[in-house]
């Protein structure tokens, strides 16, 4: 039994949408997984309850999970306009993060599992204990009464499967399992969405993953690895910016690499920093004191400067880390 969340917001946001028609959704910016998953198993459950329902987004699905159910729901845009009586937006620490202009005119109500998240919403639900916000989204559902379909259920384990490494990270728990064990209960099928996320990628992927790890690096304490990708590699590959989706693992995956850096480089000498260790070390310190947030063990932050500048800050940080 998945126990109801004991917070004054949850029971407020329940309220808020009994009361009201229509609703927007939407998450952040370069979604992924569980940002994907949650608002379209939110917005079919809402429907299913006789709601009117939008979901915006400010860049293009992943390729991996063009074929979830009712994928064609997600409108991209620059622009929400129309009548709402509330927005939710999911997996954000603030009303900028979905990259979209016009979200300050709606009620809004955040739903969020960042421990570093702070408030920003007129109602705010944030549990740092949730692996995904898609367990939140199955608690919210249950507690609505609104039906779980085998589509609700898909989006939803897809949300849980890919926040938790495939229930490889810290942050998986016996409630997560719980949830999961609901999902599979009401027909998802743990082995094919396995497959269509790990056993489905395009050839561009593929030779886009070779030249990053040509570029591996092993810093000096041998326990902390960098890839580094180019602007140059993505036009020579082919590949599309968001099918470089957990590369940041491979380097995390050698034998004795306890923490691992993927550089990304995004506007000239401008960085984003995928972060991830194992489970001993939380390298969202490293990114809260770099400007950026995210979880013990997945992380993330921008950082300015030429590659080898951005590489000498970034790394350096990780090994005061890995000596305290």
């Amino acid at each position: 039994m998945i126990e109801r969340p004991k917070s004054k917001d949850f029971e407020d946001i329940l309220r808020f949408i009994a009361e009201h028609e229509r609703f927007v959704i939407t998450s952040h910016a370069r979604p992924d997984g569980d940002s994907i998953g949650s608002a379209l198993a939110l917005a079919l459950g809402l429907e299913g309850l006789g709601k009117t329902v939008d979901v915006f987004g400010g860049d293009p699905v992943p390729r991996t999970f063009l074929a979830l159910p009712a994928i064609d729901k997600i409108k991209v845009t620059d622009l929400v306009e129309g009548s709402y009586d509330g927005l939710l937006i999911l997996e954000c620490n603030d009303l900028k993060r979905p990259g979209l202009e016009g979200l300050d005119q709606y009620f809004a109500m955040n739903i969020d599992h960042h421990l570093d998240t702070v408030p920003f919403g007129d109602l705010n639900w944030v549990d740092s204990s949730a692996a995904a916000v898609g367990e939140m989204i199955y608690q919210l559902l249950l507690a609505l009464d609104a039906p779980i379909t085998l589509e609700v259920a898909t989006n939803l384990y897809v949300a849980i499967f890919t926040d938790t490494g495939s229930f490889q990270y810290s942050n998986t728990s016996t409630r997560t399992f719980s949830i999961v064990a609901d999902l599979v209960h009401l027909g998802v099928r743990p082995s094919e969405v396995a497959q269509a996320i790990h056993m489905a990628h395009p050839p561009e992927r593929i030779k886009l993953l070779g030249r990053l790890l040509n570029t591996l690096e092993i810093h000096s304490s041998g326990k902390i690895a960098s890839i580094t990708l180019s602007q140059q590699m993505l036009e020579e590959t082919g590949a599309a910016p968001n099918d470089v989706e957990g590369m940041v693992n491979y380097p995390l995956s050698i034998n004795g690499v306890e923490m691992a850096a993927f550089f990304r480089q995004d506007q000239g000498d401008s960085f984003r920093v995928s972060l991830r260790s194992k489970d001993r070390y939380d390298v969202s310190s490293v990114a809260r004191l770099m400007g950026g947030g995210g979880h013990k063990n997945a992380a993330g932050l921008s950082v300015e400067g030429k590659r080898e500048g951005a590489v000498e800050k970034v790394i350096g940080e990780l090994e005061k880390l890995l000596d305290s």
